[in-house]
């Protein structure tokens, strides 16, 4: 089997490769009202975690799917997020130049951990939705715990997820294809990270294409999820 087989292992790393700078392209462009921003990232993460399965999607066609199917959920979840990142930012504004600028350091501190924490749960928050078909109260509770069990992950993801961007900065003349390197490279890693993690939640059940979903009682897995919830197929 040569090289550049259609079968050959080259050939589907380089499908695969594709599929990720697919998948950030639209989420960018999907991204680009604001509001649609809960919809898009769930949609790429919907879609990645399949291709970390081994399932081999039409990135394109899955991910519109799932931008549909999600859209009412994950914007209004991305709202409530909104709401929270502009009220933390506001804060931050006064700590730096503002009327908080004398705030003692432990008020910083706390600020800077409340601030990495609503991040954290929202980051997990559409992984979750990604995946499973859950109300949204289980959801951040989800989120909240996953977060706070992978706190030294969350720390990696965030470093992982911004740095890029200043080389970028640094670097403006190969910005493009610094972002789409690193944005692939972390987009994979990252889905894998998730669907381990979603895997020991389901005890070890995987979900296939075109499937019918299943309801998972979770009560027993460390109160990440409790009650039941559907498996996005």
């Amino acid at each position: 089997m040569g090289v550049f087989s259609p079968d050959s292992e080259f050939m589907d790393f380089l499908g695969k490769v594709t599929d990720f700078i697919i998948l950030n392209l639209l989420c960018l462009f999907c991204s680009i009202p604001i509001f649609t921003i809960g919809a898009a990232f769930t949609a790429k993460y919907y879609v990645s975690m399949k291709i970390v399965r081994g399932e081999e999607p039409d990135a394109a066609k899955s991910y519109f799917k799932s931008f549909k199917e999600n859209f009412k959920q994950a914007t209004a979840v991305w709202m409530a997020f909104l709401a929270a990142f502009i009220v933390l930012a506001i804060d931050w504004y006064n700590v730096i130049k503002g009327s908080s600028q004398s705030m003692p350091f432990g008020g910083k501190v706390a600020l800077g951990v409340i601030s990495f924490l609503v991040w954290s749960m929202a980051y997990c928050t559409f992984f979750f939705l990604a995946r499973f078909k859950i109300s949204n109260k289980e959801l951040f509770k989800g989120s909240l715990v996953m977060s706070l069990m992978n706190l030294p992950y969350m720390i990696v993801i965030f470093l992982v997820t911004f740095i890029p961007y200043i080389i970028c900065a640094w670097y403006i003349e190969w910005g493009l294809g610094i972002w789409i390197l690193c944005t692939t490279v972390s987009l994979y890693y990252i889905s894998r990270g998730f669907d381990r993690q979603f895997s020991k939640i389901l005890g070890g059940q995987n979900s296939e294409s075109e499937r019918e979903e299943d309801n998972c009682t979770q009560s027993d897995i460390k109160g990440v999820l409790s009650g039941s919830v559907n498996m996005q197929g």
